[in-house]
């Protein structure tokens, strides 16, 4: 599965909101996630593009893995995404095994549907305000297409997708922390 997604800071979240409702968008609720991103010592995953995560998210917990990032444009990557009873036990698992932790992300997330792409705000605790667009596509054909429908969506709602932030959440924390 693809994950394709774009995220930009914006620095007023109110007006941000009216404009994803003034879209149609569905107000689907506000949830507190938690990722923890681990690799292994020598940073191999991180290296190579990847990344491996634990999310808890509200109760549910879940395990992903991505894949180095697509394109020059968004942070679009291949990604595999499994449900996990907890959170505190595959972290044990991962730290019994050599995994080390890379940082941690703690956000709140309003969340919103518009036809198949999910938009998020986001108020990410030591990096700011955040909206992100994403959608799922099965192949490179689907990928492209949903590539552009993101795009098209974020000139509708004023944002250029030259505003557009490559760094995912986990390299702007890894910045701060360097």
């Amino acid at each position: 599965m693809i994950e394709v997604e774009a995220k930009v800071r914006i620095s007023d979240v109110w007006w941000m909101e009216k404009r994803i409702s003034e879209e149609g968008a569905e107000y689907k609720g506000m949830i507190k996630q938690r990722d923890e991103y681990y690799d292994f010592p020598d940073m191999r995953l991180f290296n190579d593009g990847g990344a491996f995560r634990v999310r808890s998210s509200d109760g549910d917990f879940r395990i992903t893995y991505k894949w180095c990032k697509k394109d020059e444009d968004t942070t679009s990557r291949e990604e595999i995404e499994i449900g996990i009873e907890s959170a505190d036990k595959m972290i044990t698992i991962l730290e019994s095994i050599g995994f080390v932790k890379l940082c941690e992300i703690k956000k709140k997330r309003k969340v919103y549907q518009l036809d198949d792409l999910k938009v998020s705000l986001d108020e990410v605790e030591g990096l700011g305000s955040f909206v992100e667009v994403e959608g799922m596509a099965d192949s490179e054909e689907e990928y492209r297409a949903k590539k552009v429908e993101i795009f098209k969506l974020l000139d509708r709602l004023g944002i250029s997708s030259s505003d557009i932030i490559r760094r995912t959440y986990m390299e702007m924390a890894l910045d701060r922390k360097a």
